[in-house]
């Protein structure tokens, strides 16, 4: 593996990770800050290696430009969060942005697993050719009733009290 794939997987492995601690933990806290900053990096890192690499077709193609939207998700995301003087509605726009980026890389690790793993990569020649893409959607919209059902229980604790 090359240098620059190197550091791609590296960085996607630990977003990933970090994802994962992210969506599973607390909100607002100090550890979510934190992890949250070294998530977008690695993201940054994920997304700019991605931008390099030009095996698959020798130039820019539908994955470069996938990883273009999925630094601006995650730029997005990062300036609901980063003025003193937040936006209104900067908290469900942060939740959306980082949500939504967090499923992109999990489609994108998706699709790599079925052309990296040589029994997914068997099952699809065997089955469909179309089966990645299949799985991928079923995961996206797996993950979208997941964002918007559980949107309303993590924005709870942030919301001012009434009255």
């Amino acid at each position: 593996m090359n240098p620059l794939g190197l550091i791609h997987t590296a960085c996607g492995a630990l977003a990933l990770v970090l994802g994962a601690v992210i969506v599973l933990r607390p909100k607002g806290t100090r550890a979510h800050v934190r992890a949250g900053w070294a998530y977008a990096a690695c993201m940054g890192g994920v997304n700019g290696t991605a931008l390099g690499i030009y095996r698959l077709t020798g130039r820019f193609n539908l994955f470069h430009a996938l990883a273009v939207a999925s630094l601006v998700m995650v730029a997005a995301g990062l300036l609901q969060v980063a003025p003193r003087r937040r936006p209104q509605r900067w908290l469900w726009r942060h939740y959306q942005y980082m949500s939504w980026s967090f499923v992109g890389l999990l489609a994108a690790t998706n699709n790599e697993a079925f052309v990296r793993v040589p029994a997914l990569a068997r099952l699809t020649a065997a089955t469909a050719p179309a089966l990645p893409l299949l799985v991928t959607a079923a995961l996206v919209a797996a993950c979208g009733v997941v964002i918007v059902r559980r949107q309303a229980a993590v924005l709870a604790p942030f919301r001012p009290p009434a009255g």
